[in-house]
């Protein structure tokens, strides 16, 4: 299968896929509006819940994406803008040191709309990637009531002492080759994580970094990126177990 074909079958999923609505809305955070964008199923009961933290680059059509597939899989999403209006670098090294320091107010304040939306069943879960995968990892740590945390890199160094406590379920992806990320780290992680009682997974794909799933970034490795959305949905379904539509959608109606 060539690398155009792995792409375009990038978001495929077993599951059966509903009908969805979404665009931006703001939310509260303290005493501002904070942009978000979401998406959920149409029709339905109740479904659980997900915040979708975006790394670097911002939200970008890539994360905007990701949230309309989750939507399709049967939860409601969140991913808010952790950058405010003021922050106009695209240096990425800045951008990634700025969500180092901060961004966890604005994903706490779309799990507080997640927890107190009327078709939200309880059931909530955060994904994170690059830097923002460094947010999920702290919030999952404060947020006892998480059922699951998916990482997609960020550096987890500041937190290996506190990955021993019982913290929600935590499903890792890293690469192997990654200098903010060395291996000595990636093993420390994995003691850690062992003497935890709570659910654990870490995925390390060999000979790329941390950026392998990033679709506009030159080190994107298609195969990996696969494998790694194809682990992340089953993991979710799993731990949130999102309900299947009362009626299918059919493949001419996908988006």
């Amino acid at each position: 299968m060539d690398e155009r074909a792995i792409r375009e079958g990038l978001y495929e999923t077993p599951f059966i896929q509903h009908r969805i609505t979404g665009g931006y809305i703001r939310i509260i955070d303290g005493t501002q509006g904070l942009p978000a964008f979401w998406a959920h199923p149409q029709i339905g009961g109740t479904f659980p819940g997900l915040v979708l933290i975006h790394g670097e680059r911002g939200l970008n059509n890539q994360i905007r994406m990701r949230v309309r597939r989750f939507a399709e899989l049967g939860y409601y999403v969140i991913a808010p803008e952790l950058f405010g209006a003021t922050f106009n670098t695209n240096d990425l090294a800045t951008r990634r040191a700025a969500l180092r320091k901060g961004g966890d107010s604005a994903v706490l304040s779309a799990l507080q709309v997640l927890r107190t939306h009327n078709r939200v069943n309880g059931r909530l879960g955060v994904v994170g990637w690059g830097a923002g995968g460094e947010v999920a990892l702290r919030v999952a740590l404060k947020q006892p009531e998480l059922r699951a945390a998916v990482i997609f890199g960020g550096n987890p160094q500041p937190y290996l002492s506190e990955l021993h406590s019982d913290q929600a379920a935590i499903l890792a992806f890293y690469g192997d080759d990654d200098p903010e990320v060395p291996p000595a780290t990636l093993n420390q992680m994995w003691k850690e994580l062992a003497q935890s009682k709570a659910r654990w997974q870490m995925i390390i794909y060999p000979n790329v970094a941390n950026d392998f799933k990033d679709e506009e970034s030159p080190r994107y490795h298609p195969y990996y990126a696969a494998d790694a959305w194809r682990r992340c949905t089953e993991f979710l379904h799993e731990l949130l177990e999102p309900p299947a539509p009362t009626v299918s959608l059919k493949a001419s109606d996908q988006a």
